[in-house]
């Protein structure tokens, strides 16, 4: 029986090597991934928990970071970092505008059911008010400008609107790519947390979500569009 107080030697971390104080870092980063990837909140995560976690005092935590919001930033970076290649990497098999804006939802789909734990950190622990992070610099945002730019790209009739903004009534870019992401996400989470309703295939799903943002782009004065690849319809 130990009667020191401090943990078996096992649990103890091994101080790094001279020059690898970036291996710590990276180690409260993992911990702290590990931490959110069960808890139902952010406010559940603490300084103190995540040094636990890591085998460090708390005190070390800030050799690597100013506060917890630092470590929310590099940790939701790290995993929207992997959901933004695979979408990258969707995109650079397809044409650009609707071929790429589909690969890319399709991938969406894919990541989110192939990895829910993963997918469950960025989308569904709830999140908080963090005062530094800049809309234009939050860690999903690269991702969410791929979607938006090939939805963009994709834009029916986007040369023949009316010259008044009062006469066209179809969406923005900005507001369609929201209510696309908002859909996907609709479409995977329901799909994981009620696996016994019969869904249709997701891809055809997705495809739908696609053909109907691309739709709500075009205004009230072009036609309903099927913009699904031949072979889709």
């Amino acid at each position: 029986m130990t009667t020191s107080g401090r943990p078996p030697a096992a649990a103890r971390r091994q101080r790094n090597p001279r020059g690898q104080g970036g291996q710590l870092r990276q180690e409260l980063i993992t911990a702290a991934r590990q931490l959110l990837a069960s808890a139902g909140a952010e406010s559940e995560l603490s300084i103190r928990g995540v040094a636990r976690a890591a085998g460090v005092h708390p005190q070390a935590f800030y050799l690597h970071f100013d506060n917890l919001d630092a470590l929310l930033y590099e940790v939701y970076a790290a995993e929207f970092s992997e959901l933004t290649t695979a979408l990258q990497q969707a995109a650079a098999g397809a044409e650009p505008g609707a071929a790429a804006l589909r690969a890319m939802c399709q991938e969406y789909a894919r990541f989110a059911l192939s990895q829910p734990a993963r997918y469950r950190l960025l989308m569904t622990v709830r999140g908080q008010h963090h005062a530094g992070w800049r809309p234009d610099q939050l860690p999903g945002a690269p991702a969410l400008r791929l979607l938006r730019e090939a939805l963009a790209a994709a834009r029916p009739g986007r040369h023949h609107f009316p010259a008044s903004p009062q006469q066209s009534r179809g969406q923005s870019p900005d507001q369609a790519v929201v209510l696309l992401w908002a859909t996907l996400h609709g479409l995977v989470t329901l799909r994981v947390s009620r696996p016994s309703f019969p869904w249709p295939p997701i891809e055809q799903l997705v495809d739908q979500a696609v053909d109907t943002s691309l739709n709500s782009l075009a205004g009230p004065q072009a036609p309903e569009l099927d913009h699904r690849r031949p072979e889709a319809r």
